[in-house]
């Protein structure tokens, strides 16, 4: 059967589906027409499971509590005879493993300049979110499911955020908490293995190891089954091989990303600001260079 946009509302492109929603672009009704927004609804496989309406309920939330641009607007919350579903703002920007894949198409690796601005950018925005506050204090934003398909380069190299069915925040509710596990390898490993549910520590490995995807073009693991990938990413850490012997990041920039991706997650650093200092410290005109 066709999409079931909701009342109001008219399918312009069905999206497609993963693990917990399908997806679709729809535009509000009216004269003149409105605006074009993202229609999640649940897929059947998770419809009556609660670990499909704790995402959906996260994603609203987290959606309703964090206000940045790198994130969509949530437009509307509701359910009909499908189901339950979100109306949210289109995030414009093209994902980092489509931008990574065009260039392929082209025969070479993104320019150095594109994947030092990426890396930046995609920092920065992850320490921002993670820094915001409200009248009740700080929101703790973590997104839970950071990698190349969730993290957006915009069209005017702004970076944006994606998906949030993972998402943890302060005072959530005990009933949302739900065995989410990332995806294999960018997941952090005691997460990866439902050691921890999702932190902020967490998505800097996850976003890390997505830049590092980004900047290499390489395999993070050897195995390529997700089983034998957890279990290397577990005992022997990814395969950062390609990240050693990139030219398009510099030495202690190479090294602010290794130190991130550590196993033990007493070893990482703790926040995305870190992170940051680390990298900016280590660029070619940084401080760390200048020594």
């Amino acid at each position: 059967m066709p999409y079931p946009a909701p009342d109001g509302t008219q399918l312009i492109e069905h999206l497609g589906a993963g693990a917990t929603f399908d997806v679709a672009l729809v535009r509000l009704g009216g004269s003149p027409p409105g605006p074009t927004l993202v229609c999640k609804r649940l897929v059947p496989r998770v419809l009556h499971e609660r670990a499909g309406r704790a995402a959906m309920v996260r994603e609203a939330k987290a959606l309703s509590l964090v206000r940045h641009p790198a994130l969509p607007a949530l437009a509307r919350v509701g359910a009909d005879r499908h189901g339950p579903f979100l109306l949210e703002s289109r995030r414009e920007g093209t994902s980092l493993r489509d931008v990574l894949d065009g260039w392929r198409g082209r025969g070479r690796p993104p320019p150095a300049s594109l994947i030092t601005h990426v890396a930046r950018a995609a920092i920065e925005t992850l320490a921002e979110l993670q820094e915001l506050e409200d009248a009740g204090g700080p929101i703790r934003f973590v997104h839970g499911d950071l990698g190349p398909d969730h993290v957006l380069l915009g069209p005017l190299g702004d970076v944006g955020l994606v998906d949030l069915g993972a998402a943890r925040f302060r005072d959530m509710d005990p009933d949302l908490e739900t065995a989410d596990r990332g995806t294999v390898p960018f997941v952090a490993p005691e997460i990866a293995r439902g050691e921890s549910p999702p932190t902020q520590r967490g998505d800097v490995y996850s976003m890390a190891a997505t830049l590092v995807a980004f900047a290499t073009g390489a395999p993070l693991t050897r195995a390529r089954e997700q089983a034998a990938a957890l279990v290397e990413i577990s005992e022997s850490g990814l395969c950062l091989d390609a990240l050693s012997a990139t030219d398009a990041l510099s030495p202690g920039q190479r090294r602010a990303l290794a130190r991130a991706l550590d196993r033990d997650p007493e070893r990482r650093v703790g926040t995305a600001r870190a992170l940051l200092d680390a990298f900016d410290a280590a660029a070619p005109d940084g401080p760390e260079a200048a020594r």
